[in-house]
C-alpha cells in the first residue's frame, strides 16, 4: 500500500534524469512528511501536519520574522495600542487579493474574527468549536473602522495578544469562499498566501501552485507538492533517490546515512518543543498525584534518550523546553526508582491493572521514532505492575481520541506557535484548554491563577518568575511527564536553496527552490 500511495505522488512529478540528478520536473518542489493534514481551514486545526500546509496558503495580520520570534508586519503594515493596552488599531496593506480575486479589506478581517468568536456567525457553518478558542476569548470585539483599518477591543490587556495574532488560527480567509463552501471550506481553502490550493488526495498528497501576484513577491517554485510517506526509512530513501526534495520527521537512525550522502544535507538547529506523557487525571487511579509520580519514577529518561533518540534529545523535568525564557532550572527530576514506583502501585491496589497507552504511529518533531519510545514505555510500566496496551490509530483519530479522553496515558508533544512560554503552559495545561490541547485534563486553580497573571503582566522578568512558579506546581502535581526536548531536524537535497529551519519549527517554502 505504501508503494501504491507513493506512485500516485510521484506520477505527477517524475521526469527522466541521471543517477545523481533530481527525478522531478523543473519548477516543482516536493516536501515529504509522515502524515496527512486533518483540515485546511486555519480556524479548525490544531495539528502540525495541517499547519505546514496552511502556512503556505494563508497570511496573518502580523507574522514572525524569518529567523526568530519577533513580530513583523504582514497583512497589516502598522499598528498601535491605547495606553491601557485594551484597544489595538491595525492599518491594512493595500492592494492585497485573495486567491479567488476578492479584495482584502477591513470588513473582511472583522468577519474572519467574528467567525472565530461568534458561534452564530453565518460563516461558521458546520463547525461549532474552534480548537484555539480559549486563546482569543479576551477579544471583546473586532470592528472595521475603515476599508483599510481594523480595531480590536480587549477585555483586559494581555501580553500575548500580538504574538497570538501571528499564529495560524488568526489567518485571514476569503469570506466569499467560506460562504460558498460552508462546512466543506476546509477542503477548499482560499487565502492570500504565497501558494494557492489545487488539489488534495487524502493520505497521498496536497498540491499547491504559486501565487504569482503575491504581495510579498512571487514564490521561487511554480508548484509545491506536500506528500505523505508514513515510513521514516522510506521517506529518507526517496530523498536520497532524488524523488523528493525536503523531508521532516527524520529519525536519528538515518542521520549518519544522510550525512554521508553528498547529494543530501542534514539540518539541525535548536528547537522549542517537547515530547511528553499526558496522564489522564480524570481517570482513577491517575486522579491521584502519588500514582502519577510513580509513573515518573518508573521511567529512565536517559535510557529513552539513548535507545529511542540515539542521544539526540535533551531531558528534563519541566513542561517547557530549556530553550525558552522562563524555564525553571531549579526543578529536579523525580529519581528513577522502579522499586519505589512498584510499591506505590501495589499500595494503591492497582497492580495488574490494564491501561490504554496511546502512542502515535507517525513521527513528530519531538518524537521522531514513536514506536521505539512506546516499546520502552511498555517494558517500564510492566516492571512496576501495570499492564499497558498500546493503541496507535491514524493521526486524526489519535487526536480525536485524546480530546474524548479515551486514553489512560498518551505520548504527545508540542512545538511552539509563538515563542512565548504562555503557548506551552497556558495553551496546554490551563483548565480552559480541556478537552482541546489539555490532554492530561489537568485542573488546578493555583496553576491557572499563575499563568493568567503572567498574561496580564507586561514586564517579561516578572512574567518569567510567574512561569517558574507554575512549573513548580506542575512538577508537584505531575499531570505530565516530560520525555524529551528535541532540536529541529530536517533533511534536503544538496541542490535545494532558500530553505532553513526556523527556531519555532515553522515551515516556510515561498523562497525555496531546486537549483538546476
Amino acid at each position: 500500500m505504501k508503494q501504491i500511495l507513493w506512485c500516485a505522488v510521484a506520477a505527477l512529478a517524475v521526469a527522466g534524469c541521471g543517477k545523481n540528478e533530481s527525478k522531478v520536473e523543473d519548477g516543482i518542489l516536493i516536501y515529504a512528511r509522515g502524515a496527512d493534514a486533518k483540515s485546511l481551514d486555519p480556524q479548525s486545526i490544531d495539528d502540525g501536519e495541517s499547519v505546514v500546509v496552511v502556512s503556505q496558503m494563508f497570511d496573518t495580520l502580523v507574522q514572525f520574522e524569518a529567523k526568530g520570534t519577533k513580530v513583523e508586519p504582514a497583512l497589516a503594515t502598522s499598528w498601535s495600542a491605547s495606553a491601557d493596552g485594551k484597544t489595538w488599531t491595525f492599518k491594512l496593506r493595500g492592494g492585497v487579493k485573495f486567491h479567488d480575486g476578492s479584495a482584502l479589506d477591513g470588513p473582511v478581517v472583522a468577519a474572519n474574527f467574528d467567525r472565530y468568536l461568534n458561534a452564530s456567525s453565518p460563516l461558521r457553518a458546520g463547525v461549532s468549536k474552534r480548537p484555539y478558542d480559549f486563546l482569543y476569548t479576551n477579544i471583546a470585539k473586532v470592528e472595521a473602522t475603515g476599508t483599510d483599518t481594523v480595531q480590536f477591543t480587549l477585555l483586559e490587556a494581555n501580553a500575548t495578544f500580538l504574538t497570538n495574532l501571528a499564529m495560524f488560527p488568526a489567518s485571514i480567509s476569503s469570506t466569499a469562499a467560506m460562504g460558498k463552501w460552508k462546512e466543506s471550506y476546509g477542503e477548499h481553502p482560499v487565502g492570500t498566501g504565497a501558494f494557492r490550493f489545487v488539489s488534495w488526495e487524502a493520505k497521498q498528497k496536497i498540491v499547491l501552485e504559486a501565487n504569482a501576484e503575491y504581495w510579498g513577491g512571487a514564490p521561487k517554485s511554480k508548484k509545491l507538492i506536500i506528500a505523505v510517506i508514513p515510513d521514516n526509512p522510506v521517506r529518507v530513501q526517496r530523498l536520497r533517490a532524488g524523488e523528493v526534495h525536503i523531508v521532516d520527521g527524520v529519525s536519528p537512525e538515518d542521520h549518519t546515512a544522510i550525512r554521508g550522502d553528498a547529494n543530501c544535507r542534514l539540518l539541525i538547529e535548536p528547537g522549542m518543543n517537547f515530547g511528553y506523557l499526558a496522564i489522564n487525571t480524570e481517570k482513577p487511579p491517575f486522579d491521584r498525584a502519588e500514582v502519577r509520580q510513580a509513573i515518573a519514577m518508573a521511567l529512565d529518561k536517559g535510557e529513552i534518550n539513548k535507545l529511542a533518540y540515539l542521544g539526540t534529545a535533551q531531558t528534563g523535568p519541566n513542561a517547557l523546553p530549556p530553550t525558552m525564557w522562563g524555564y525553571n532550572d531549579k526543578v529536579e527530576e523525580y529519581p528513577y526508582d522502579p522499586g519505589k514506583a512498584k510499591a506505590v502501585i501495589a499500595a494503591a491496589g492497582i497492580a495488574g491493572k490494564e491501561i490504554d497507552l496511546y502512542v502515535m504511529s507517525n513521527p513528530r518533531p519531538y518524537v521522531p521514532n514513536p514506536k521505539n519510545v512506546g516499546a520502552i514505555l511498555v517494558q517500564r510500566l510492566e516492571a512496576i505492575g501495570l499492564k499497558p496496551r498500546i493503541l496507535s490509530p491514524e493521526w486524526k483519530v489519535y487526536l480525536d481520541d485524546l480530546k474524548a479522553g479515551k486514553h489512560d496515558i498518551a505520548l504527545v508533544g508540542w512545538s511552539t506557535d509563538n515563542g512565548d512560554p504562555d503557548n506551552f503552559l497556558f495553551t496546554l495545561f490551563h483548565s480552559s484548554a480541556i478537552p482541546e490541547q489539555n490532554s492530561a485534563r489537568y485542573r488546578s486553580k493555583e496553576f491557572d491563577a499563575l499563568v493568567e497573571q503572567a498574561q496580564r503582566e507586561p514586564e517579561q522578568s516578572k512574567r518569567a518568575e510567574l512561569y517558574r512558579k507554575a512549573q513548580e506546581v506542575m512538577h508537584r502535581d505531575s499531570p505530565v511527564i516530560p520525555i524529551a526536548y528535541m532540536p529541529n531536524v530536517a533533511a534536503m537535497r544538496a541542490n535545494v536553496e532558500g530553505y532553513s529551519l526556523h527556531p519555532m519549527g515553522l515551515v516556510r517554502l515561498k523562497d525555496t527552490f531546486v537549483k538546476k
